[in-house]
């Protein structure tokens, strides 16, 4: 026994480990292996797999580096990474594009560490001017895993959904009465619902005339150009539509990946929204999931002021899981730069929280 209580044989059972142990980037070679091991892990999201690598690829313009912790060959964890040149350096996300969801995805705490090892080499190189790790929700890194500088937070929600049993009497009891009221006055009020994968001109419409309405930033023209590229209809993706009268009046694009659905574009017609359709289409699509062996129903990421979001998802029974977005700057005149300047020179790309600015 050494004098710090390390076995010798577990010290070199434990030096012999990380040399098996190796850092590779994603190539096609080992495409079939990556969805392999993402699927083996029921926590893995949409945002970690190769349609959607492709999909940010071409929507953003933007390179990737996805990294491969390799013990005996096999892949034993991940880590994707997206990057953006601009007027100040390279910026660094993992992962950008409204919250993605990235950080490290393992099946071990070696390669865990490994690969968190890599992203803060990465994270320091000399032409970074930013680099920020937004954390897997249900599995979150230690702080003391990654270098940073600056954190940031948002509270993911995702909604249980049971596929054994009623599906709909057990989804009904998670849901808060005045969401339980809004389903039935959907119903009521004659609203149809449906799954129409073809309805992509409503949804970008609508979401745009949406967007204006709360002076938030829409998606681009070219997002429902390129999806269903991406991503199969039914499989990977469904649009619900609602119709009142023979009229679409809403709609919602969700996203399935292994185990879980992704709540992603919901639009509805402002003049139609006293008959709550989307609460219908929220209701159908959660039943239709769960019947289909699907476990979670992720919310995505509510900002921490976002008091009316979050009360929102909550009265459809979600749970909370906060989580840090770790952000490492190594250009400090980012920090003088105006809010308008870092969204267009960064696209859609995470660089520093506004409220440290001083522009």
């Amino acid at each position: 026994m050494l004098s710090n209580g390390i076995n010798p044989l577990q010290r070199l059972v434990t030096i012999r480990r990380y040399d098996l142990m190796r850092i590779v980037q994603l190539s096609d070679k080992y495409h079939n292996d990556y969805q392999a091991f993402l699927l083996s892990i029921e926590q893995s999201l949409l945002y970690y797999s190769v349609p959607y690598k492709s999909f940010l690829e071409e929507l953003l313009g933007c390179r990737s580096q996805y990294w491969l912790a390799l013990e005996d060959n096999q892949i034993a964890g991940v880590l994707p990474l997206m990057e953006k040149d601009g007027p100040y350096g390279r910026v660094v996300n993992s992962l950008p594009y409204y919250g993605s969801n990235g950080g490290v995805l393992a099946s071990s705490e070696m390669a865990r560490n490994a690969l968190c090892e890599k992203y803060n080499c990465l994270a320091q190189e000399q032409d970074v001017a930013a680099a920020t790790l937004v954390t897997h929700p249900l599995m979150p890194l230690h702080e003391a895993s990654v270098i940073y500088d600056l954190t940031d937070e948002r509270i993911g929600q995702f909604t249980t959904l049971f596929s054994k049993g009623n599906a709909v009497n057990a989804l009904l009891s998670r849901l808060d009465s005045s969401t339980r009221r809004n389903i039935r006055k959907a119903k009521k009020s004659g609203v149809k619902i449906n799954v129409d994968n073809t309805a992509v001109d409503f949804l970008q419409a609508v979401h745009k005339e949406n967007m204006v309405d709360i002076a938030g930033k829409a998606k681009s023209e070219i997002f429902f150009d390129l999806f269903p590229n991406y991503f199969q209809a039914d499989e990977a993706f469904r649009i619900y539509t609602a119709e009142v009268e023979g009229k679409l009046v809403a709609a919602l694009l969700i996203f399935y990946f292994n185990k879980t659905v992704e709540y992603f574009t919901p639009v509805t017609c402002k003049e139609y929204r006293n008959m709550q359709p989307m609460a219908g289409i929220i209701f159908e699509a959660m039943v239709d999931a769960a019947q289909r062996g699907f476990r979670k129903w992720n919310w995505g990421g509510t900002w921490l002021s976002q008091d009316g979001v979050y009360r929102f998802k909550r009265k459809w029974g979600a749970e909370d899981y906060r989580y840090p977005y770790y952000i490492k700057v190594n250009n400090s005149k980012l920090f003088s730069c105006s809010r308008e300047n870092l969204l267009e020179s960064y696209p859609d790309f995470y660089v520093v929280p506004f409220d440290h600015l001083r522009a």
